[in-house]
């Protein structure tokens, strides 16, 4: 379960978010794949278990740490991005993907590719059509993992897209509305969310008749009324249709505030610990591991992990020379105050 938001200023800032929920840890919180803020420069070469590559743009976001395989990020040129699980997910075999002339990429992989390969939406959208999704596990150390992906990309123009790679690894390109959770395809989300067209961020006032003997006051004054039958759970469809709802019925803000406001978004999307087992002896719960948020103008980053208060934030250096592995703070960094 994940969810990612895209927002913009009244200046046109673009702010780029995403909550990571997964039911394995990250931070030493279970059993799992330690996390990092990975720096990646232009220039550097990037391994690679097909074949590597060199950097055309640095990149920055939190991925698992010794790898250059990241969760999110964003790069010099202000694109940014994010993995998150479908089911629907497909991949293919080598020959199949030879056979229609399709360039082999690793889902895990695949958000390092694009950051460090393309520089808006627009160059995604002219050149997905030439990549398709491997059959083929990422191996670290003991452990292989294949993992059913889709991906969502944004940049500082405020252009977003999703690719799904739902035809035989091949992918699947929509235009982004502003947000992306998991399951089902996206289509049918875009579908889904035309069943609550009748909300609205306004308060109904007056008294309504509702047959020839009764009418009504609204209750409290009508004060959240407007967004009465937002759906609250945690299935991926409402977490697609609240996150949505949320995101363009905020007051406009400022860019100094667009980290703040992607935050308070986010907060109604993030999974407590507990919420969600596979099963009753299950030890692990599927929960929000961690945030992220970034400014895809200062090409900045924050972070806040499910063990503390603290946010860790950094900015993209274009002049680094080697790729980096930065700890993220899990403490409770507070200010007490008398």
């Amino acid at each position: 379960m994940c969810t990612s938001i895209t927002l913009a200023s009244k200046e046109g800032n673009v702010f780029f978010g995403r909550t990571m929920d997964f039911a394995a840890g990250m931070f030493g919180e279970d059993p799992g794949s330690p996390m990092s803020i990975v720096t990646i420069p232009a220039g550097a070469q990037v391994a690679s278990q097909l074949n590597p590559w060199t950097a055309k743009y640095a990149a920055m976001g939190v991925g698992s740490t010794g790898t250059v395989c990241l969760m999110d990020g964003v790069n010099d040129q202000g694109l940014a991005g994010d993995l998150q699980v479908l089911m629907e997910c497909e991949h293919a075999s080598a020959s199949d993907l030879q056979q229609r002339n399709l360039t082999a990429v690793l889902g895990e992989e695949f958000v390092t590719f694009v950051l460090t390969h393309f520089a808006s939406v627009a160059e995604i959208k002219a050149h997905i059509n030439e990549y398709g999704l491997l059959d083929q596990p990422l191996t670290e150390g003991n452990e292989s993992v294949e993992t059913p992906l889709h991906f969502t990309f944004a940049d500082t123009t405020n252009s977003a897209v999703v690719l799904e790679p739902t035809d035989n690894g091949a992918f699947k390109v929509y235009d982004s509305i502003g947000v992306m959770t998991n399951s089902p395809e996206y289509n049918w989300h875009l579908t889904n969310i035309r069943n609550y067209i009748s909300l609205d961020k306004f308060d109904p006032k007056t008294t309504k008749k509702v047959s020839e003997r009764v009418s009504l006051d609204p209750i409290e004054a009508g004060t959240g009324y407007g967004m009465f039958g937002l759906p609250g759970d945690y299935t991926s469809p409402s977490r697609f249709v609240r996150s949505t709802f949320l995101a363009n019925n905020l007051d406009p803000f400022t860019a100094d505030n667009g980290i703040n406001q992607l935050y308070s978004v986010f907060r109604t999307a993030m999974v407590p610990r507990g919420l969600e087992r596979a099963s009753h002896d299950d030890p692990l719960s599927d929960c929000t591991r961690y945030w992220s948020g970034y400014d895809l103008t200062k090409k900045e980053m924050y972070v806040q992990t499910c063990r503390g208060l603290t946010f860790s934030a950094k900015k993209l250096n274009p002049q680094s020379k080697e790729i980096t592995y930065t700890d993220i703070e899990i403490d409770n960094l507070v200010k007490w105050v008398d």
